[in-house]
């Protein structure tokens, strides 16, 4: 090996000591690990060792911060995946330690439950597929969770302030 390829390898095994195995990626766009945190209805954190990568549900958007439901749709997503571990369907990446996918907990889509239950709408502009169309329909029509005090337009609106996907970079 050259110079410059050891100090390479010796750079990777010491960060590997100090940080631990980043959570495990398969060349299928998959990506494992505990949740260690859930920040908002639709984000959450996966650790493995001491790598940390932030985890956004694709397709679907939760109210945010002091929005109405908010709350309830974090309690919600928290007593499904906190502490659980998951398997993420990588379906973008927002850098490094940032990625939009699918998760689920065993069996349990996890970004369907949460359409299902009312706690998160689905982003139509950006959704890969109509699979949650009629999950949703039904969440509205029985008026379930954030469907209670929350128009449609007011949901579309929010997907396009904060897209459920990765953004191109502007021009």
């Amino acid at each position: 090996m050259t110079g410059s390829a050891w100090k390479l390898f010796i750079a990777v095994a010491a960060s590997w000591a100090l940080f631990g195995p980043a959570p495990a990626r398969s060349a299928q766009g998959a990506l494992e690990g505990k949740v260690t945190e859930v920040i908002s209805g639709d984000t959450l954190l996966i650790a493995d060792g001491g790598t940390r990568v932030e985890v956004r549900l694709a397709d679907i958007n939760a109210p945010q911060g002091s929005e109405y439901y908010a709350p309830a749709a974090r309690t919600l997503l928290a007593s499904m995946v906190l502490d659980q571990p998951v398997r993420v369907k990588v379906t973008g990446s927002g850098g490094p330690d940032r990625v939009f996918g699918r998760v689920t907990v065993g069996e349990l889509d996890v970004n369907l439950e949460m359409v299902r239950q009312g706690a998160a709408w689905v982003c139509w502009d950006f959704a890969a597929d109509t699979y949650f169309m009629p999950w949703e329909n039904a969440a509205r029509r029985w008026k379930r969770g954030l469907w209670g005090a929350t128009w449609e337009i007011t949901a579309r609106a929010a997907c396009l302030r904060r897209p459920p996907v990765e953004q191109a970079a502007p021009k």
